[in-house]
């Protein structure tokens, strides 16, 4: 029977830490900036209308060319498909705005891709092509863990650098546990 009951918990107290674990490690990676050398920045896609970026988007966005002024990368790819209806991509969206401040070849989008993994995996096709191997990712400070969990896992040499976004501390919590709880189905069921 006492086996019977520390089994029990221990099937209760192993998945509650590994989560905790996981959250752990979102927050960590949502503290980091690292700005190595690298073949390119890549900016994950977020919201955009009718080719204007959100201000969200912005803060990525913006964020992607100070890097680039700072010489981390001669090259930003900016990442994102479009909602039904959209006449824009998220990297249409992105790449335009950028090019208003940037020479028009250091500036590239990858047009498809609906989640963080999928536009990672379409990425894939113009970094051989590019020969890009190491990259800088660009996104909100909680999304960092996993997106570069997920290139990583693609074969890039992947360092994070979050832009600056203002949130409330409930929006914060409600990131994290959003954010590790899709790292963690990412880890077990390759969900993106």
């Amino acid at each position: 029977m006492r086996l019977l009951f520390k089994m029990a918990v221990l099937a209760i107290l192993v998945p509650i830490v590994y989560v905790a674990w996981t959250a752990n490690y979102v927050w960590r990676s949502s503290q980091m900036d690292q700005r190595p050398r690298a073949d390119a920045i890549v900016v994950l896609g977020a919201a955009q209308y009718d080719g204007t970026p959100s201000p969200v988007f912005r803060a990525r966005l913006d964020h992607a060319k100070k890097l680039y002024e700072q010489e981390v990368a001669p090259l930003i790819v900016v990442l994102g498909g479009k909602q039904e209806g959209d006449r824009f991509t998220e990297a249409q969206a992105g790449a335009a705005y950028l090019e208003r401040d940037l020479p028009v070849d250091r500036v590239t989008g990858v047009k498809s891709g609906a989640t963080t993994l999928d536009s990672l995996k379409k990425f894939t096709g113009m970094a051989e092509e590019r020969n890009l191997r190491s990259i800088v990712l660009v996104s909100d400070p909680l999304h960092l863990g996993r997106a570069r969990e997920m290139a990583q896992d693609l074969g890039f040499e992947t360092s994070i650098s979050a832009s600056e976004i203002v949130t409330s501390v409930e929006s914060n919590r409600s990131s994290l546990i959003r954010e590790t709880v899709r790292l963690v189905l990412y880890r077990f069921l390759a969900v993106g």
